[in-house]
């Protein structure tokens, strides 16, 4: 794969060869990257398909502007593919217009009368065939046709490449991930995780308030990190779009709106699985959305779909903002939603009309945003524990519970989006489980194994297996690195997706040295083939479950038959190691220790422990011999106690004899 580079140069080779090779030397000198198509080009390639390559690796497109390049359609087509990737564009005034030497020099036979048909045509001009593109940007400091101008204009060349260039390389960097993620028909292991993604947020979302941007994100880059957030967050959006089919070309355009701003969005067009239940999914995206979008139109109040998802996103108190997208018999909108303030697309002549409309939408999803994404967390959570015939494994726990309850409290005092009944049933029935009940199955994976994660934790849950997995068991505003470290302490199994980026990931080390630190039982599972020599030692100990290209629902039985074998001690592992933390992170207070059936027990259990995995750890066994030494130390003291008191009692009882 070819480098990233600073620089594209695009140039007429009649006019600028020479000029453009020291241009190239001159920047090269100066330790910048250079894309020169005398150089550049190895023999026996695509020509086409290395000059689109190198456009789009290229921070700048410079465009050295003389007659041949602006009337060149090779350099149309260069700057036609910059264009397209809304690459920073960099104008270098060169040569202005053919002489008539030059134009005798190239043209030896040539004659007068060629002459005046090559001026009435304007070719020898670089003016009459420029590119609208590089026509309305300002080259005046970047002059290089007067030699006593060089100097300055190479100076001003040099400032501005410096301008923003942390923005444009991020530019780069993105749209070529992107690229590749659409070359490879948009799957998920291609899309940007980790802090990766948060930086591709930022960059998205990054506003020039006082001057022009050097470039602007392409809709590829929208929709590719949008889908990255979309992938981070178990598929749940920000935005549901509602529409009719007719009003699709609207649509297109508020999408494109919500996903510059960084929103996810769901449309049936680009969220609908082929061969899936178009009624589900289109209600499953509902209510998998802190919002949702209705564009008003006779279209859509006509059509039976549209109805139908707007009535569900009332039933689940969705907040819901109209758009009127064009005039509409105002007797045909539901009387649910006659009441909503809507924002008028329909009024707009101008593109500041849709730039106010625009503001008014991003405006209002931002207002109590946090509120909202509760909601549908909730919701999404108490609804897939309904449909699985309320499996206990669903269930809320720890802070993510405190922070539902929380929430609770004030769902049912908002105006407009309140909690709906299922929500607080949900959360109530989390509160009143036991509390001491352990995890089967912490999932450990990169999230560029989302999708496969997803459908094993699925089929766990399914299963009655309780599992942490980090898209569902983190509440926002939690301490994410606690919250991972808890759930491994508390879960019976450390369950690890085995992939090239999982083995490389720090943050998958972190989780494996950390289940290893408190003696988890490590089950491995291969998602895809990775090399043994990469493996982290704890990991390379254990036979791993194959799942790529065989049977899923085999190795599935496989995993499900590994998880059960001698459940009894790996739940008392559990449980005792959980104790076990609580006193020590309590400055070890006597009053947490094991007392009675439940330390004998303990003992009984590390007795038993000889020979099997997990072992116990040394905080295990040191908690259960301070317990001991405690209850001796009680049992000494008591005796003491009451031989001191029957001394006191026969003293007495003697005194009153005499």
């Amino acid at each position: 794969m070819n480098p990233l580079q600073d620089i594209f140069i695009s140039y007429g080779r009649a006019d600028s060869k020479r000029f453009a090779k020291q241009l190239t030397d001159r920047l090269e000198a100066l330790g910048y990257s250079v894309w020169f198509d005398f150089d550049s080009i190895p023999q026996g390639v695509d020509y086409q398909k290395q000059i689109d390559d190198g456009i789009a690796k290229a921070d700048n497109f410079v465009f050295i502007i003389s007659p041949h390049a602006t009337r060149s359609t090779h350099c149309r087509q260069e700057i036609e593919r910059a264009v397209a990737l809304n690459k920073r564009l960099i104008p270098l005034m060169h040569v202005e217009e053919i002489s008539r030497g030059t134009w005798q020099q190239r043209y030896p036979d040539g004659k007068e009368s060629d002459w005046d048909a090559y001026c009435g045509q304007g070719d020898h001009s670089c003016f009459t065939h420029m590119h609208a593109a590089i026509e309305k940007i300002n080259w005046n400091q970047l002059d290089f046709s007067d030699d006593d101008n060089c100097a300055a204009a190479f100076q001003s060349l040099i400032e501005l490449l410096q301008e923003e260039r942390i923005y444009v390389r991020q530019h780069t960097e993105l749209l070529n991930k992107a690229l590749d993620w659409e070359q490879h028909q948009k799957q998920t292991q291609y899309l940007l995780i980790g802090e990766e993604r948060q930086r591709a947020e930022k960059w998205l979302v990054k506003r020039f308030d006082h001057k022009q941007p050097p470039c602007i994100p392409t809709d590829l880059h929208c929709e590719f990190i949008t889908e990255s957030i979309k992938n981070a967050n178990n598929l749940m959006t920000q935005v549901f779009l509602c529409h009719a089919e007719p009003d699709r070309t609207v649509a297109d355009q508020v999408q494109l709106t919500l996903m510059r701003a960084g929103i996810t969005t769901w449309t049936h067009h680009d969220d609908i699985e082929f061969g899936s239940d178009f009624q589900a999914a289109m209600l499953r995206g509902i209510e998998e959305a802190d919002n949702v979008i209705f564009l008003l139109s006779p279209n859509s109040l006509d059509s039976r779909y549209c109805q139908q998802e707007l009535n569900h996103a009332l039933a689940l108190h969705k907040r819901i903002i109209p758009m009127l997208i064009s005039e509409v018999d105002v007797k045909k909108i539901p009387a649910s939603i006659q009441s909503l303030q809507y924002i008028n697309l329909a009024d707009n002549v101008t593109l500041a009309n849709y730039q106010q409309d625009e503001s008014d939408l991003l405006r209002s999803l931002q207002q109590d945003a946090a509120y909202y994404n509760a909601h549908k967390v909730l919701l999404t959570k108490a609804l897939k524990w309904q449909r699985q015939q309320y499996n206990p494994c669903i269930l809320l726990r720890g802070y993510e519970l405190q922070h539902a309850i929380a929430w609770l409290k004030l769902a049912r005092q908002h105006p407009d989006h309140s909690s709906v009944s299922l929500q607080g049933e949900f959360i109530n029935t989390s509160e009143q489980q036991p509390s001491s009940v352990a995890l089967d199955v912490f999932v450990s994976y990169s999230r560029t194994d989302s999708d496969f994660a997803r459908r094993l934790n699925q089929r766990l849950q399914q299963q009655r297996k309780r599992t942490w997995f980090d898209q569902e068991s983190i509440a926002s505003g939690a301490d994410f690195q606690q919250e991972i470290y808890r759930g491994i302490e508390a879960s019976d199994h450390f369950l690890f997706i085995l992939s090239p980026s999982s083995v490389n990931s720090p943050y998958c080390a972190d989780e494996v040295n950390y289940a290893a630190k408190l003696n988890k039982r490590i089950v491995t599972v291969r998602h895809c083939p990775v090399a043994i020599d990469n493996l982290h030692p704890e990991l390379a100990k254990v036979q791993w479950i194959d799942f790529h290209g065989v049977d899923f629902n085999a190795s599935f039985q496989e995993l499900i038959r590994t998880l059960d074998a001698d459940a009894d001690h790996l739940n008392f592992h559990t449980s005792l190691l959980m104790q076990a933390i609580a006193w020590d992170k309590k400055q070890r207070r006597e009053s947490l220790l094991l007392r009675g059936a439940d330390l004998v027990e303990a003992e009984q259990w590390l007795l038993k422990s000889a020979g099997k995995q997990p072992q116990p750890t040394p905080l295990q066994g040191s908690y259960v011999a301070s317990s001991r030494k405690a209850s001796t130390n009680r049992q000494r003291t008591l005796v003491g106690w009451l031989s001191g008191l029957l001394a006191f009692a026969i003293a007495a009882g003697t005194a009153a004899i005499i």
